[in-house]
């Protein structure tokens, strides 16, 4: 389905001048933006940074084929952008920048079923060509895998109950018709704490439809030895799964020994290929967050290749 491209201008992108203020320092040559969306990161970037030429992707096809005509945009997930750089012969990039948060388009599209405060059919599909959608998940997952999805993608609570009520309540087709389910599951509470069970819920079952963990660990390791010397890698993440994910590969790059601190002698030979830059993170400030609220959990980390 196209959209009015009008639907993906109306939003900025988060910390668009933070991220900006580090392309200063990036090497000449290419620059990914491993997540385009309604492009505005791209659209900034691109216009203060003429020493680099920008390449974007996106997984969600929507994005791509309303993306700005003069942009150079892809319909490829972003685990596969190594592949995609072999394939065109690129051997070296100045950096790449993830924006891993959901678009405002697919949240604010009443089609697509991302969020829980619009009806819709049960999709979740950044990539409407994929096959499996939340409605597949919802209605065919055995219990032990709806209940190991919640609690590692959501930590919620009341996993097992909400897990017991949507197998009862099957068929479920809308998110209309899950909202209730997760509802009537849950022991009588002060509503933002039903209401906080609910994005949990949500968040696990969009995370599981796209395999957006899996998808960042790949594309991370996949990416890291195209990255030329000072070139960067920018993370942008808004919960604290994607955030640890995003930890740990940082702490492993930027590590020269992995030896055992008892052992004298160093044993592993590893060698630190990336260096953290200049801030270990950063929030939004107070003044962005006020004027989009959906920024306040965005953390911003990126590391510079030796």
């Amino acid at each position: 389905m196209n959209t009015n491209r009008a639907e993906y201008l109306t939003h900025d992108g988060v910390m668009t001048s933070e991220i900006s203020d580090l392309l200063i320092c990036a090497p000449k040559g290419i620059f990914v933006d491993a997540t385009y969306g309604f492009g505005s990161h791209f659209k900034y970037f691109s216009e203060n940074h003429s020493h680099l030429s920008f390449i974007g992707f996106d997984r969600d096809e929507e994005a791509v084929n309303n993306s700005d005509k003069s942009h150079n945009v892809e319909h490829i997930n972003f685990s596969k952008i190594n592949t995609y750089l072999e394939f065109k012969k690129i051997d070296t990039i100045s950096g790449i920048f993830y924006d891993f948060g959901v678009s405002s388009h697919q949240i604010d599209s009443p089609y697509r079923g991302f969020s829980f405060q619009q009806d819709s059919q049960l999709d979740m599909r950044m990539d409407l060509s994929q096959e499996q959608s939340a409605k597949d998940i919802i209605n065919n997952y055995k219990i032990e895998n709806l209940i190991k999805i919640f609690l590692n993608y959501g930590e919620e609570s009341y996993s097992t109950k909400i897990a017991k009520g949507i197998i009862d309540n099957r068929p479920i087709f809308s998110t209309k018709e899950l909202v209730k389910v997760i509802e009537s599951s849950l022991p009588r509470q002060n509503p933002k704490f039903t209401k906080s069970s609910i994005r949990k819920i949500f968040q696990s079952i969009r995370i599981e439809v796209n395999d957006e963990l899996n998808e960042i660990t790949n594309s991370l390791e996949g990416i890291k030895s195209f990255i030329k010397k000072d070139g960067l890698l920018i993370f942008l993440s808004y919960h604290s799964i994607e955030d640890k994910i995003v930890k740990k590969f940082i702490d492993g790059e930027v590590k020269g020994c992995i030896c055992d601190p008892k052992f004298a002698i160093c044993t592993c030979d590893n060698i630190a290929s990336y260096k953290l830059g200049k801030f270990k993170k950063k929030k939004p400030s107070d003044s962005e967050i006020k004027l989009n609220p959906r920024s306040k959990s965005a953390v911003l980390r990126y590391m510079v290749k030796i």
